[in-house]
């Protein structure tokens, strides 16, 4: 098992930096920091989220044309969650736990027995069920304080709750993190009983940052499989609990952009509403965002 300290961010794809940095800041309540160049061909940004999460969200963009970061941009995948980076106490010992997974540490290669890289990946396809994981050991990157965030035009977020990884079983994807990551399955659903429908299983980490939610197709007809068959397995969507339902529907409203999907139910007597956000309006992210009269209602 990886021994984690911390979730550091998560990272994101677009083809120009400018508006999705505007998008993030005025509807998301995001607050733009360091920018940066790298080497390989990409510009980035870091942000520091509204909420309890503790998460910086980092937006990755082209900055020549042989920046290879265009192949995810024009693959199945992109635009949209890139990778989700990860603080270890030790990238050998992560290195080890890969390995005894069957899967191939990678950076920028094969990372050969003895190699002591300080930054490791779990490619999509060699270990990572479709998504890249980034580990590093030594001083946290992500820094910046949570937001405060007061303005009515944001959707004032309390949390980044979970992502989503669709794949085509939960339970063997489940069962990986349980053993690489050290993750605990904190929920279980069967789904509506509809052959359009999905099948979920939810992990936690000690450190309560960031659940991820693992969704499996209910049968060939279900969205979920048409996702897969389109995509392939990786991340689905993102989902973020706001503190006022109202305020977040509004500012959707206020910057022209529409909402889809809305829910509202009860869990035991207690309300609970969500909806989504097309990826077409938020940089390739379908994005869910809910409200809970008290904590543990929605899931």
């Amino acid at each position: 098992m990886i021994e984690i300290v911390r979730f550091d961010h998560v990272s994101q794809a677009v083809a120009e930096l400018g508006p999705q940095i505007d998008i993030l800041q005025s509807l998301f309540g995001f607050q733009a920091g360091e920018r940066f160049e790298s080497e390989d061909g990409y510009l980035g940004v870091h942000l520091a989220m509204p909420g309890v999460s503790d998460l910086g969200w980092e937006v990755l963009a082209p900055s020549s044309p042989t920046s290879t970061l265009h192949k995810f941009l024009e693959g199945p995948t992109g635009p949209g969650l890139h990778h989700l980076t990860i603080r270890v106490r030790d990238t050998r010992q992560a290195a080890a736990a890969l390995r005894a997974e069957g899967a191939q540490p990678w950076a920028g290669g094969p990372v050969l027995e003895g190699e002591e890289p300080d930054v490791i990946y779990i490619h999509p396809r060699s270990g990572g069920h479709g998504f890249l994981f980034q580990l590093y050991e030594g001083e946290p990157w992500h820094t910046m304080p949570p937001v405060p965030d007061d303005d009515p035009n944001t959707l004032g977020i309390k949390a980044l709750n979970h992502i989503s990884h669709a794949y085509s079983s939960c339970d063997e994807l489940g069962d990986w993190y349980e053993r690489l990551f050290g993750m605990e399955t904190i929920h279980r659903s069967v789904g509506d009983g509809s052959d359009t429908g999905f099948r979920t299983r939810v992990l936690e980490h000690r450190t309560r940052q960031l659940r991820i939610e693992n969704i499996e197709p209910a049968s060939g007809a279900s969205f979920i499989q048409r996702f897969l068959e389109r995509r392939g397995p990786g991340m689905h969507h993102a989902t973020f609990e706001v503190h006022d339902w109202l305020r977040a529907v509004n500012a959707c409203a206020r910057h022209n952009i529409p909402i889809f999907g809305e829910r509202s139910d009860e869990t035991d007597g207690v309300p609970w509403r969500e909806a989504f956000i097309h990826p077409r309006h938020t940089g390739g992210v379908l994005v869910q965002f809910f409200w809970q009269a008290e904590e543990g209602a929605w899931i």
